[in-house]
């Protein structure tokens, strides 16, 4: 007995028309009545009479409709049960590449994918990860990855002019490499551990930092003048599946 037959005739038993219950699963009145006759042949009995007024389930026919939504519902629960067991797969990600593909773009499915948020440095000296997928703008070299997908994420000066310049504590971090290139060697240089915290430095005309554009938009950060926008690029890697088994 299959459970597609089970639904085909919770819909006749609902309906009391076989043309109706074509129309609304799409199939041909022929097909629905075929699997009516399968599911009486496979328990004997006679499900429904017909009329001109429509379909009158029998007894069996009652029995059989208490049975069949008992069944789908139970198969709509084990289905369900089933997937929240699936592990979904586990994505290494740098922070701001979070806050861009998955918040801003909502490129990734928070519901589909267990994100990670791991420092530059940690991407950059890995020999090797767990993780199904990886997206960051550090170097990246781990055994087992293959690049599937490059971008860049665009990047401006943002704060109040003689202000000191942000920079993340990460040294292997390009946002930090890439602003200590761009200021002048006297400016004052403040070393922070967070992404956060030197985005709420900016915010309030404490600080200078290089931050992606998309991130000035939406924080309303006012663009350093006479700035140029700069790219940084970043990749994407999946694992190997032959290495991942």
């Amino acid at each position: 007995m299959q459970t597609q037959d089970l639904k085909i005739y919770c819909h006749l038993y609902d309906l009391r028309s076989i043309n109706q219950t074509a129309r609304q699963l799409r199939y041909s009145q022929s097909n629905i009545t075929a699997r009516l006759k399968v599911l009486e042949n496979e328990l004997q009995v006679k499900l429904f009479i017909r009329s001109n007024r429509g379909l009158t389930p029998t007894d069996a026919g009652k029995r059989t409709y208490a049975y069949a939504q008992q069944v789908l519902a139970a198969t709509t629960q084990l289905q369900q049960d089933l997937a929240q067991q699936v592990p979904h797969p586990t994505v290494f990600i740098s922070e701001l590449l979070f806050n861009y593909l998955v918040i801003y773009k909502q490129a990734y499915s928070l519901t589909k994918y267990t994100f990670k948020t791991k420092r530059s440095t940690e991407f950059a000296t890995a020999q090797d990860f767990p993780a199904q997928m990886v997206i960051t703008y550090a170097p990246f070299t781990a055994n087992h990855y293959q690049l599937i997908e490059h971008g860049w994420l665009t990047a401006s000066l943002f704060g109040v002019a003689h202000q000191p310049i942000l920079i993340n504590r990460d040294t292997n971090c390009p946002f930090r490499q890439k602003t200590l290139t761009m200021v002048k060697k006297s400016a004052p240089i403040i070393e922070v551990d967070s992404w956060n915290d030197i985005i709420t430095l900016v915010q309030q005309g404490r600080g200078i930092a290089l931050l992606p554009n998309y991130l000035g938009s939406i924080k309303q950060l006012i663009p350093l003048v006479a700035t140029a926008a700069i790219k940084i690029p970043y990749k994407i890697f999946s694992r190997q599946e032959s290495a991942a088994s």
